[in-house]
């Protein structure tokens, strides 16, 4: 088992690790922006701190430490030491999140003193223990039963399961009374960190007690759960700390190219009966998978969409639509569902009449219905509405028995 879980973790510690690098750099683009925030910089140096345990911890690097320096398993000392401080800069983060500069100033050196006193115990206790070997993920079972490793594990788990026990009790309670999506969702995520990391320290726990009682069958709680619920946990704490950013702009993308997928079926179908309004013009009817600059291709989806619907409308004869527009209504539907699939017809009875080369004297004269809403979030949400109906088929059918329809009295009430 040993051997085993040295050979993974000399995988899983470093891209551990490389997780904390990233999201330390990406937390050192917003400090940059805010030096003076004391509550990001105890953030990034958290997440500096918690890179660097799993670069010591690592068994491969663990070894090399231990021979260059000639101190047996001070690789355990430095990862350890490195959770300390990891926790001591939470504890501060956490300060300035939830007090003003005053209380942070007057409770910030407890906090210091607390955790600066284990780190200097940790010190003492471990330079002073007949400590032998090397033993990366089985130091706490293998020296069970030594008083000074006992003591300084002792020192390490009671320290970081209060940093733990702290950070779950202040960011979950807030999180219930903050109206900010992205924000509440952070700090749970935080919270649940915490929750998953206490596994690593009733692993090490209970491998410690079971050996204390003469058995080694909890070994695999030490050296295998507690390590992987650490892993976990680090991992919630990552994209917690990161969330409100990287979330809220990919939710904003996803959102965005969906609209596109909605809106690039009638986007299409409008560039090959006009081609004349699209910029960047496709031969596809599937929409495009990568899109660079999504805001603007969108945006010019809105623009070339309407342009379209202008160049159809000496097409769209209204007396066919006044038909469309009594079967709408003897179906039931009135305001904007009505606006919306009159709208949609209007473009497929235009695109239809403009194949067949048929100018209509009579033609809609105002346009069709549609949205009176001027900002683009509205826009953008009226016309993936008329590009769902213009795809169903119920407005292509009621566009081919509109044909020939005298009764233009609806379409024109409704302009």
């Amino acid at each position: 088992m040993i051997d085993t879980a040295i050979a993974a973790f000399d995988i899983v510690y470093p891209l551990c690790a490389v997780t904390s690098f990233l999201a330390l750099g990406y937390k050192v683009r917003d400090l940059r922006r805010d030096s003076g925030n004391s509550a990001l910089r105890a953030l990034c140096l958290a997440r500096l701190c918690t890179a660097l345990a799993y670069v010591w911890i690592t068994p491969c690097l663990y070894v090399r430490i231990d021979r260059l320096l000639g101190i047996a398993n001070l690789g355990t000392l430095l990862s350890n030491g490195c959770i300390v401080f990891s926790a001591l800069a939470t504890q501060l983060m956490l300060l300035g999140w939830f007090n003003d500069p005053a209380g942070v100033r007057r409770k910030a050196p407890w906090v210091w003193a607390v955790f600066g006193t284990a780190v200097v115990a940790m010190i003492l206790i471990f330079l002073g223990a007949p400590l032998p070997g090397e033993h990366p993920v089985d130091f706490e079972v293998y020296f069970a039963k030594d008083q000074y490793a006992d003591a300084y594990m002792a020192v390490y788990l009671a320290t970081y399961g209060l940093n733990l026990v702290n950070t779950a009790r202040l960011t979950w309670l807030p999180s219930r009374a903050i109206s900010h999506p992205w924000l509440r969702r952070s700090l749970r995520l935080t919270a649940l960190g915490s929750v998953f990391i206490t596994g690593y320290l009733l692993g090490k726990t209970l491998g410690v007690i079971g050996r204390w009682c003469g058995m080694s069958c909890f070994d695999a709680a030490a050296i295998v759960g507690a390590p992987v619920c650490a892993n976990l946990g680090s991992l919630v704490l990552v994209v917690g700390g990161t969330f409100p950013g990287w979330g809220q702009r990919l939710m904003t993308r996803a959102r965005q190219y969906r609209s596109l997928r909605r809106l690039y079926p009638l986007w299409f179908a409008l560039c090959q009966a006009t081609p004349g309004i699209a910029l960047f013009p496709r031969r596809s009817p599937r929409p495009p998978v990568f899109v660079p600059a999504l805001e603007t291709r969108l945006y010019r989806l809105i623009i070339e969409i309407r342009d379209g619907q202008r160049a159809l409308r000496p097409y769209v004869n209204a007396e066919q639509l006044g038909a469309v527009a009594r079967e709408a209504q003897s179906a039931g539907m009135d305001g904007e569902e009505l606006q919306v699939t009159l709208e949609a017809a209007a473009i497929r009875l235009g695109i239809r009449e403009k194949s067949r080369g048929v100018q209509n004297a009579e033609s809609v004269a105002g346009g069709t219905a549609s949205s009176s809403t001027t900002d683009l979030a509205s826009e953008l949400s009226w016309l993936e509405r008329v590009a769902h109906a213009f795809a169903s088929s119920y407005v292509t059918n009621a566009a081919d028995t509109g044909c020939g329809s005298k009764d233009a009295v609806a379409v024109r009430q409704l302009e």
